[in-house]
């Protein structure tokens, strides 16, 4: 098995077609399995997503949690790779005091609709470079699992920095640039937009 991040991503090698579930139907079922909402370029995040309970001892107006989810399977020679990032709403979730605040709910909602825009780009990255790895099936499931593992990295360390430098979103202007970023980096990544990479 080829786990790539929280959730259980797998790499099966089969020699013969069998009745195995597609691999965007083990993506599917692992998103589900957490109640997950797949990202969307026509939906963005609203308050009525998070419903996990606010930490009593936490400090922040809210935490969006998310993850990227993905499988790959092998038929032969052929490399079947899908990933998909999702918010967890059951463990995302807003303090009542930034809602009730129109300034502030709109703020922290841009805030964390860029942190999930954020894991979007790394799941176009591994889109792209799964797309594009030669002969994966040559490599084993623990190279495989490596390689996925630097995009998970990549991904938790990319959005600790967009913490660091927005304040968590105080910072206008620096928001402002990491929103800008993020998007162009959507933008430059449009062609590994959907959850797979063509077989091959």
């Amino acid at each position: 098995m080829f786990c790539v991040a929280a959730a259980a991503a797998c790499v099966h090698t089969v020699n013969t077609k069998s009745r195995l579930p597609s691999v965007q139907d083990l993506v599917d079922q692992q998103i589900a399995l957490h109640d997950g909402l797949p990202w969307s370029s026509t939906r963005a995040l609203t308050w009525v997503d998070y419903k996990g309970r606010v930490p009593a001892a936490d400090t922040d107006g809210a935490h969006t949690a998310y993850s990227l989810f993905s499988a790959g399977r092998c038929v032969r020679r052929s490399f079947d790779f899908r990933v998909t990032a999702a918010v967890l709403p059951a463990q995302s979730w807003v303090k009542p005091t930034v809602v009730a605040d129109r300034t502030r709910s709109r703020n922290t909602l841009r805030h964390e609709q860029t942190h999930f825009d954020l894991t979007e780009v790394y799941a176009r990255r591994m889109r792209q470079y799964f797309g594009e790895l030669y002969e994966p099936c040559l490599k084993s499931e623990v190279e495989l699992d490596a390689l996925a593992q630097k995009f998970v990295q990549q991904e938790s360390d990319a959005q600790k920095l967009y913490d660091q430098e927005t304040n968590h979103g105080l910072l206008a202007a620096k928001q402002t640039a990491w929103n800008n970023e993020v998007a162009k980096e959507l933008e430059s990544l449009a062609k590994y937009t959907s959850g797979t990479t063509e077989p091959r």
